[in-house]
């Protein structure tokens, strides 16, 4: 299979960099939700349970899904997530971040109806759909977890899918042009981001987090050596191939989500960042015909910027 091109990265690093650090503070918390067997995904070996939550939005809505990584104080405006040694999903050494361990819990209840803590080491988390896999049956289990509270998404189709708030991520240009004597040239994107909120008052801390997410910031470009952060089945990265290789490890911080950079090639730098409203009248009218605007229209942002990266490589 072909290595994931630059450009490539370079949405991933950005669409990364926005859920993952300017979005930080957009997190909620569930506790004590019941957990229910799906017994069509189950076998022996591997119980599957769902979080029988009733929150709107919800949390397992396109572009939302489970925190999968603690929050770290500290941080720096261009990189939210210190990373630490260790290896990566592959097995291979590495600096970066490991999975949450103060994120989510999960709870059985025992014969004296108390809930008891659930061994990490005895569960897998399926982030993006809110699911608990098990290597045993659970008595009665529950689970507590943050989760995002605004959808990320990066393609249209999946706006109607989610509850606002909701961003869409549209990266519609990609220029390259030299900047210095002999090899090397400067990649410039163009970047818009539509905000779509429940309320007015929502609409402006939204914007206004973004905004000063981009203005005179930048983030890492990442290489994904392992690809991103969760598996094709909502899993972190490795977390399952960790379990077969050592049935009871001691921590979660063996398999790392790889924050290696792209060598040769700069961070990724925002810049004519603009923000502005969209208002909608109620009623538009189409080929003589009164169209009634969804919900989804009456509070409206858009923020427009650029992304610079120099690339020293000479091809």
């Amino acid at each position: 299979m072909p290595e994931m091109s630059v450009l490539r990265k370079s949405d991933l690093s950005l669409y990364l960099y926005l859920k993952d650090t300017v979005l930080n503070n957009f997190v909620e918390l569930e506790e004590y939700i019941p957990l229910q067997l799906m017994p069509e995904l189950s076998d022996s070996g591997s119980y599957v349970y769902e979080a029988l939550t009733e929150m709107s939005p919800s949390p397992t809505d396109p572009g939302r899904g489970w925190v999968y990584f603690d929050d770290i104080s500290g941080a720096t405006n261009c990189e939210h997530f210190t990373s630490v040694s260790g290896l990566n999903g592959d097995g291979d050494f590495a600096y970066g971040t490991p999975e949450q361990s103060e994120r989510v819990f999960v709870y059985e209840t025992n014969v004296s109806g108390i809930l008891d803590l659930v061994p990490w080491q005895d569960y897998m988390i399926d982030y993006i759909d809110g699911r608990i896999v098990s290597s045993r049956a659970l008595e009665t289990p529950y689970v507590t977890y943050y989760w995002n509270y605004v959808s990320v998404v990066d393609e249209w189709p999946q706006v109607e899918s989610s509850n606002t708030p909701v961003l869409v991520l549209d990266i519609h240009g990609t220029d390259k042009k030299g900047y210095q004597l002999g090899g090397g040239k400067k990649v410039i994107r163009k970047v818009d981001i539509h905000i779509f909120a429940t309320n007015p008052g929502e609409r402006n801390d939204i914007v206004e987090v973004l905004y000063d997410g981009f203005y005179n910031k930048s983030c890492m470009l990442y290489g994904f050596p392992t690809g991103s952060v969760l598996s094709y089945d909502g899993t972190f990265y490795g977390r399952r191939d960790l379990l077969d290789r050592i049935p009871n490890p001691d921590n979660n911080v063996t398999y790392l989500f790889d924050r290696e950079a792209i060598s040769n090639i700069g961070s990724l730098y925002f810049d004519n960042v603009i923000s502005r409203h969209i208002t909608l009248p109620i009623i538009m009218s189409q080929s003589g015909d009164k169209i009634m605007l969804s919900d989804l229209n009456s509070y409206r942002s858009k923020i427009s910027l650029d992304i610079l990266a120099y690339d020293d490589r000479n091809i």
